[in-house]
């Protein structure tokens, strides 16, 4: 399926799986913690459900999903849903164990580390995705145990949109009764959070726990808080780099705040821009000379820094330009590389403490360039949103993209 002509087709068997390892730790801090539903570290009890990844760029076809994907106004525009979706409407045969579970922890069962320094309740907070009555529950629990005050999450307003809800069905009150999911720490330290499937097509894009009764998040929410030493950081990104995962790709998960968008985002009908390879925009030196594509921004309005990755050729010196709405941001020629084409801090540019709104455009332009003998082609791998001051630190990760 494609949305807005974007959509890369993806490998269904590498959407089930974690992007991160049980390295990776998330912190409550003041009796509120956030995490993203895709950064479980691992599922389990997957013989006929698992939850799968959607992005801009990636959705899996794994049986029946009638709705379409909805990661531009997810957090972090990517998100969970589980599949496949056999029951759509209360028409659609309902089994048991299959695509309908009212007991917990017995289908697609997702789990989190959380560091707790503050012990006691905690309320639970899920933001979903529902288009209709059968696609609105799921289960939240404890290090392995399921409490009857963490069963039945239901969603009933909001549908056909993401909307926050913490909500207990009950044979009495079907839509939910407010304060009645929560869990209790009873001890500080690494707790492991679990959520298991209800319905089938659920749509789980992030969680938050919090120790206010009478808080109800707004958007998307808090950002995220992550607990995790440097030598745990290491060898993620370790492990990243020896699956040969593409340097943007590295270094875009180098913090947790990032926001980014692939160059194999943007759109590429009629602009002179063609998909080259897995990671990159390029242009047919041949055919055209330059070429300019857009795309919004939809992430939070603040300042970022910018990193625009680039890669560097041995035929020349491409011309990048990045605009936000109709304003030059910067540009740049990404250097000279003895290799036929590389990737590497060297080939980035950054541009600091950029302020950009959410529902702006932004729009790159590029020009080839030449040797005298052969032609560039403007190949470039996508554009990072980092936290002000760390855009220098995410883009020390070796390249594994070159060749000689």
């Amino acid at each position: 399926m494609a949305v807005n002509h974007i959509l890369i087709n993806a490998q269904s068997h590498d959407l089930d799986k974690p992007i991160k390892n049980n390295t990776y730790i998330i912190e409550e801090k003041d009796g509120i913690v956030a995490v993203e539903a895709e950064h479980f570290y691992k599922q389990d009890l997957t013989d006929v459900r698992k939850w799968y990844r959607t992005s801009k760029s990636e959705m899996a076809e794994v049986g029946r999903d009638d709705d379409n994907q909805h990661s531009y106004d997810a957090s972090s525009n990517c998100y969970l849903e589980i599949l496949p979706d056999t029951r759509v409407t209360h028409s659609d045969k309902l089994v048991v164990g299959e695509n309908f579970s009212n007991k917990p922890g017995i289908v697609g069962v997702l789990h989190y580390k959380i560091k707790f320094n503050t012990i006691g309740r905690y309320y639970v907070w899920v933001r979903a995705f529902s288009t209709g009555s059968e696609d609105n529950g799921l289960h939240v629990g404890l290090n392995g145990s399921w409490p009857e005050h963490g069963k039945r999450m239901q969603w009933c307003k909001g549908k056909n949109k993401w909307t926050w809800a913490s909500k207990k069905r009950t044979k009495e009150e079907h839509c939910g009764i407010p304060h009645a999911i929560y869990l209790d720490i009873e001890k500080p330290g690494i707790h492991t959070i679990q959520f298991s499937m209800r319905e089938d097509g659920f749509e789980f894009d992030k969680f938050i726990l919090t120790q206010d009764k009478n808080y109800t998040p707004t958007g998307i929410g808090p950002e995220v808080r992550v607990a995790m030493k440097k030598s745990d950081t290491q060898l993620t990104t370790k492990k990243r780099i020896t699956k040969n995962t593409s340097y943007f790709n590295t270094i875009k998960l180098a913090n947790t705040n990032n926001k980014y968008l692939a160059a194999q985002d943007f759109p590429i009908e009629s602009n002179n821009f063609y998909k080259n390879g897995k990671n990159w925009l390029a242009i047919h030196p041949e055919k055209h000379k330059q070429a300019t594509t857009s795309t919004i921004f939809n992430f939070k309005s603040g300042r970022y820094d910018i990193v625009f990755v680039g890669v560097g050729e041995n035929d020349g010196n491409s011309n990048f330009k990045m605009f936000i709405n109709k304003k030059k941001i910067g540009e740049y020629n990404p250097p000279l590389t003895d290799s036929l084409f590389e990737e590497g801090k060297r080939f980035n540019a950054i541009w600091r403490r950029v302020k950009i709104k959410k529902g702006d455009k932004i729009t790159v332009s590029a020009k080839v360039a030449t040797d005298g003998n052969e032609w560039t082609r403007a190949r470039w791998a996508g554009i990072i949103f980092a936290p002000v001051g760390k855009g220098k630190d995410i883009q020390d990760a070796p390249s594994s993209y070159s060749q000689n």
